[in-house]
């Protein structure tokens, strides 16, 4: 399974780069084997043909000619065509020597004289020579020529084939697979600032068809989504209008009430009434499209000092300054949701931990309440989830505070996490996002703190 898993490339380019480059491979190692089967091999049987004929009548008009002329006709044979006659045998070369045209020679030298031919090679003054013995009139005549008679270099010309064929083909893959996969890339990036709750720019129609209409597609998917969370927050901002109206004068009526009227129950509608207005207000700062607000320099101790402030069951150790760009106003919001959520669930001190180390700062809140079960960790940060199913927010709250703080949190690009604590309890650990670009002082204040 893993075997398989590392042949084959998990991302849609390798696998398209290496379907082309296998295919286009095929391809170039089908079209070299046709050239050389088709139009290099019956132009070097001929050319084999003719040297071994030329070769075999050298030797039968030295025999014939009178001895006075036979210096001469040597030295014309290899003045003109680059053969040479022998009548001893060359001193073989001690090291064997690949040259496909040799196997050719044999065959063509073997079908004219009608037996095997053996060519034999020796090197003279840094030359390669070829020889073959040949049987005229009873003596023997070594005939040979030279390497660079025939000019050719098959080696380095399919050396030269193959290297450019393998360019040619990894180049042509490679553009070939970027051009299908980039739009994907895009458009699997836009998909997950959608998932995250953000809305991406729209993807650039243009391309193949198929491409530009898979784009013009999520363009629409996502202005639709964009739609629909601007109609949920005019929505609630209506429903929360129309349902403040009866509140005030729910809350003028209680007002005129008699002065016998029982303490307790004005109490408790008063306090029914506020909760009733917070409800809205935390529905509609949900429901609203949170944006990412301007990053500005902020000394995170001081911030965090001022959230601990007033607040007796905090335990806050300041450390040295600690400058980072942030939406201050996010943080703020989000920081004081997990610490009111910590401060609810636990009736121990909640501590509150900064580590200023690159590349990010951590701020880290921990309690010692009952703790959130794995199972249950991602789930808390739904809009009304609770542990507590009794829905009386003396024990559980409104639900809505951990998913205003992770809604905040996926806007401004901070990782928030929820875990257990040694000990029991709760983690709740907030990774402020990477700088886009790193500023000076901020990453010196940082160093030295």
């Amino acid at each position: 399974m893993s075997r398989s898993w590392r042949l084959v490339p998990a991302s849609l380019f390798g696998r398209a780069l290496l379907t082309l480059i296998g295919t286009f491979g095929l391809f170039a190692g089908a079209t070299l084997f046709i050239i050389i089967h088709f139009a290099l091999a019956p132009v070097s049987q001929r050319s084999a043909a003719d040297l071994a004929g030329i070769m075999a009548l050298a030797a039968r008009t030295l025999v014939q000619l009178p001895p006075e002329l036979r210096d001469d006709y040597r030295a014309r044979l290899a003045q003109d065509y680059a053969l040479r006659l022998a009548d001893e045998a060359p001193v073989a070369a001690p090291s064997a020597f690949f040259f496909p045209y040799v196997a050719r020679l044999e065959q063509a030298m073997a079908a004219r004289l009608g037996r095997p031919v053996e060519v034999v090679t020796s090197v003279a003054n840094g030359e390669r020579w070829f020889w073959v013995a040949l049987e005229v009139d009873g003596r023997t005549i070594w005939t040979g020529f030279p390497r660079e008679r025939l000019g050719t270099r098959p080696l380095e010309g399919l050396s030269v084939i193959a290297a450019l064929a393998v360019l040619l083909v990894l180049a042509s893959a490679a553009i070939l697979a970027r051009r299908v996969t980039q739009p994907l890339n895009r458009l699997a990036a836009a998909a997950s600032e959608v998932a995250a709750g953000r809305s991406p720019n729209p993807l650039a129609e243009t391309g193949p068809a198929e491409l530009a209409n898979l784009a013009h597609q999520f363009n629409e998917m996502s202005q639709q989504v964009r739609d629909l969370l601007a109609n949920r927050t005019v929505l609630l901002a209506g429903i929360s209008h129309d349902l403040r109206t009866p509140l005030t004068r729910l809350r003028l009526a209680i007002a005129m009430l008699p002065a016998d009227a029982s303490p307790d129950l004005i109490a408790r509608m008063e306090r029914d009434t506020d909760e009733m207005n917070a409800l809205i207000t935390q529905a509609v700062d949900f429901a609203r499209n949170v944006g990412t607000g301007g990053r500005a320099l902020v000394d995170l101790v001081e911030l965090i000092t001022d959230l601990a402030a007033d607040q007796p069951r905090v335990f806050w150790r300041q450390p040295p300054p600690c400058p980072y760009p942030v939406d201050i106003l996010a943080l703020r919001r989000i920081l004081g949701n997990l610490l009111e959520n910590a401060l609810r669930y636990s009736q121990e001190q909640v501590e509150i931990r900064l580590d200023c180390r690159p590349p990010t700062p951590v701020i880290s809140l921990l309690d010692r309440g009952p703790g959130i079960p794995e199972s249950e960790q991602e789930a808390v940060f739904r809009p009304y989830y609770r542990l507590e199913h009794s829905r009386n927010r003396a024990t559980g709250g409104s639900g809505l505070g951990l998913a205003v703080a992770r809604q905040l949190a996926i806007a401004n690009q901070i990782e928030l996490r929820l875990g257990l604590r040694r000990g029991g309890g709760t983690v709740a650990s907030v990774r402020l996002p990477a700088l886009e670009a790193p500023d000076p002082r901020t990453e010196s204040a940082m160093h030295h703190s």
